[in-house]
């Protein structure tokens, strides 16, 4: 049965179960080094702690490293393996931490009068990283620079819109790609739009707004000219309003997924995680209150495959390009979906992982890329 036939056929069956599992053909993750946020409560306390999980998917181990907030970005720094840049969603927290002793290295405060607001990344020399962050009075926001080594702030510029959360450097490093979630719904003056500025000159190059002014502009992901924006409902909508996907393939319009019905009238909440296969052009993107993972095709904007998984979260590609790995339910579990079927992975559910938070990266992966580049 192909992909397109499984699909019609399989929709209506997937949204009745908490979980379905089917068989792959492929094999799990061998290797693959993820890390993520968690949160849980210390029973000896009764308080709720914040941690960064790490699982080594080669040696299936499990570590911890406890900080003072909830980890939701991270990054890794380029010229230290070992070292990782972690922001907190709207608050004071980041930080670098070391993968050598487990440790945390130092904090990181806001900018005056700021808050971070959830991502942040070094540029390719790793001589500088860059961080969103929102004045807390005004709510417009900044990408603040600093120093990677002294993590002394070094310089600002605007993201042209208000709460900005997420961040990508683009086309070589040269131009930064900004989410700007924007104001409430009746605020007909800043809607949620994806900026892109230029690093040197420091001027907007463009900007885009969705379709549909009912959803927010959460996360990207962006390669080689294609680009697909994950929504949340805008604020002052219910958590029960609809999230949305919106793809922009190359040199074409950013279009809102409005179809299949079946699927996007019950994406509730947040879109929360997105990732890009690059080689078949999959964007894999996450539904936590819709218990979903839905895969897009950036070719024809259709709608490739939906699987069932409670509480899915973040979403990253296994080191080799083969598989994508995802963090779902009570349990912070991770599974993998082969790229070729778009199904789950016989074997490759870890379960107990703490990464209980909203993303997935892969140190593994990142190496690569970082190495090719």
């Amino acid at each position: 049965m192909n992909r397109r036939k499984f699909l019609n056929a399989s929709l209506s069956s997937l949204l009745s179960y908490p979980l379905l599992f089917f068989p792959g053909q492929a094999q799990a993750s061998y290797g693959d080094i993820v890390v993520g946020g968690g949160m849980y409560k210390n029973l000896d306390t009764n308080k709720i702690e914040f941690l960064l999980g790490y699982v080594d998917l080669g040696s299936y181990t499990i570590k911890q490293i406890s900080l003072n907030f909830l980890p939701h970005g991270i990054a890794l720094d380029p010229n230290n393996y070992k070292r990782l840049f972690v922001f907190e969603k709207i608050g004071p927290g980041a930080c670098v931490v070391n993968l050598e002793d487990f440790n945390l290295e130092q904090y990181i405060p806001p900018s005056k009068d700021c808050y971070f607001y959830g991502h942040g990344m070094p540029n390719k020399d790793g001589s500088l990283t860059f961080q969103t962050e929102t004045n807390i009075f005004t709510e417009k926001g900044v990408i603040s620079i600093r120093d990677t080594k002294t993590l002394q702030l070094v310089g600002q510029f605007p993201t042209y819109g208000e709460k900005p959360h997420d961040c990508h450097l683009i086309e070589n490093g040269k131009i930064m790609a900004i989410t700007n979630a924007g104001g409430p719904i009746d605020d007909i003056m800043e809607k949620p739009s994806v900026t892109f500025v230029d690093i040197e000159t420091r001027k907007l190059l463009e900007k885009i707004e969705l379709d549909s002014h009912a959803f927010n502009t959460g996360h990207l992901a962006y390669h080689n000219g294609d680009l697909v924006v994950v929504s949340a409902p805008r604020e002052g909508l219910s958590e029960m309003n609809l999230g949305a996907v919106s793809i922009r393939k190359k040199n074409h319009k950013l279009i809102t997924m409005t179809y299949p019905e079946l699927i996007t009238t019950k994406i509730y909440g947040e879109a929360l995680s997105v990732t890009i296969e690059p080689t078949n052009r999959i964007a894999a993107v996450t539904h936590p209150s819709g218990n979903l993972v839905t895969f897009w095709s950036i070719d024809t904007n259709l709608l490739l495959n939906a699987v069932s998984l409670p509480h899915a979260r973040g979403v990253v590609l296994n080191a080799n390009g083969k598989s994508f790995i995802i963090t779902y339910g009570k349990e912070a579990s991770l599974i993998e979906v082969d790229i070729d079927t778009l199904l789950p992975i016989d074997n490759s559910i870890v379960k107990n992982t703490f990464i209980s938070g909203s993303h997935l990266y892969n140190i593994s992966r990142e190496r690569i890329l970082l190495k090719l580049n």
